[in-house]
């Protein structure tokens, strides 16, 4: 998966927060809900934190709604998840 930093949007489910995520569309409770995916609120970005407790790392995962809310990690702690994001015209 490409994920990518994109520098205007203009409806962003951030504001929103963690509990419409979990609470209202069903996603699993694992951590902190981080970003979107272009599929318009049927997969996201979340700091899983199911694995190291409230006070290790987090991993992050992508989790997919479409595949019973199915968690692939993206990366194994948030610096490296970071690292690896590129601009939106890298894909264009």
């Amino acid at each position: 998966m490409n994920l990518k930093i994109v520098e205007k949007q203009q409806y962003s489910k951030h504001l929103l927060g963690n509990e419409l995520i979990i609470e209202e569309w069903g996603y699993p409770k694992l951590g902190v809900y981080i970003c979107d995916c272009p599929s318009g609120g049927h997969d996201i970005v979340m700091l899983d934190y199911s694995k190291c407790g409230a006070n290790g790392e987090p991993s992050v995962v992508h989790i997919d709604q479409e595949l019973d809310y199915k968690a692939t990690t993206l990366s194994a702690d948030f610096e490296s998840f970071v690292r690896g994001l590129v601009l939106e015209g890298e894909f264009s």
